[in-house]
């Protein structure tokens, strides 16, 4: 999200942005009565959110907003500062600090919520743009809603675990991914998971219905790991897909060229990717039949479940 971007989509939804009367009266600072300053601060926040859920962000900049997003030629709105910090005391924004470290335990998350209550008190507009990040909380919400739509698309239970991995990229990156897993745990939709096989893996269990997510049980734990399993393995095959790629193009270019030596070394480096891409490949079908497997027998459970309830 580039700011000539922003710009540009700025002037389509304001089109008096460029409007140099209008444009001053703007970027004033507050002043006065609450009442006076009240339709500025609502453009202002309206804005943010606007730009924000047009780029598909849901955490933002203080200095890039006030210093790149807002810019007109070397002039940035002196209210800024004031807009993010009553939209932080009415909730609409919060900072990563305040949020419950999701992969903590439940003691050291305790240990979170006091110390953002103490630190809350100690904000003010100056220092708020000295923040790194901020988070609007309804699009983090969105954000929330849409990775669980989006998972339920593609699991029939009402429940699904799926690696870290997966998890922050379907999040859009590490920094989202720990703030929506700290939203869903707070209303207990989303649970961590960690378990070591020669190394740490990590998980998330959500729930996909409006029940909260269930402690993990140790079925939770097998299938965790029969998925960690299946996504090495298909990262496997991506990189000798792309290694057999290059190994092809390679061999052409050296038979075009009357180097066959080294072009048959390529062929025998293709043959060898060939064979380990059968073997990784079963491995991936055997792990896929299982978790097929899994997932037929919770779906008949839940059913019969949902029978049963309706008798």
């Amino acid at each position: 999200m580039d700011s000539k971007s922003v710009k540009e989509f700025i002037r389509k939804e304001v089109p008096d942005w460029d409007y140099e009367l209008i444009a001053t009266a703007r970027f004033k600072p507050f002043s006065g009565q609450k009442s006076d300053w009240e339709p500025k601060f609502q453009f202002w926040k309206n804005l943010i959110v606007k730009i924000a859920r047009h780029f598909g962000v849901f955490i933002i900049s203080p200095p890039q907003v006030k210093n790149e997003w807002f810019n007109r030629g070397g002039l940035t709105p002196l209210c800024i500062d004031h807009v993010l910090f009553i939209m932080y005391n009415e909730g609409e924004i919060t900072r990563i600090s305040d949020m419950v470290g999701p992969y903590s335990g439940r003691i050291t998350q305790l240990f979170y919520k006091v110390k953002s209550l103490m630190n809350r008190s100690t904000m003010s507009p100056e220092s708020i743009l000295l923040e790194d990040c901020l988070i609007l909380t309804t699009l983090l919400k969105e954000k929330a809603d849409e990775v669980i739509k989006c998972l339920s698309e593609s699991h029939w239970n009402s429940y699904c675990v799926v690696t870290r991995n997966k998890f922050e990229s379907m999040c859009g990156g590490q920094k989202e991914g720990y703030a929506v897993l700290s939203y869903l745990s707070g209303c207990r939709k989303g649970r961590y998971l960690s378990t070591t096989k020669k190394e740490l893996i990590e998980g998330i269990k959500v729930s996909l219905s409006s029940a909260v997510v269930s402690g993990v049980s140790s079925l939770d734990f097998d299938t965790f790991h029969l998925i960690w399993t299946q996504e090495k393995l298909q990262q496997q095959l991506d990189v000798i897909d792309r290694r057999w790629e290059m190994s092809r193009q390679s061999a052409l270019a050296l038979l075009k060229s009357g180097n066959k030596k080294l072009a048959l070394r390529h062929a025998k480096e293709m043959k060898l990717g060939t064979e380990n891409r059968e073997k990784c490949n079963s491995l991936l079908n055997r792990v896929e039949e299982v978790l097929s497997v899994i997932a037929n027998a919770e779906s008949t459970k839940q059913i019969s479940r949902k029978l049963a309830d309706s008798e």
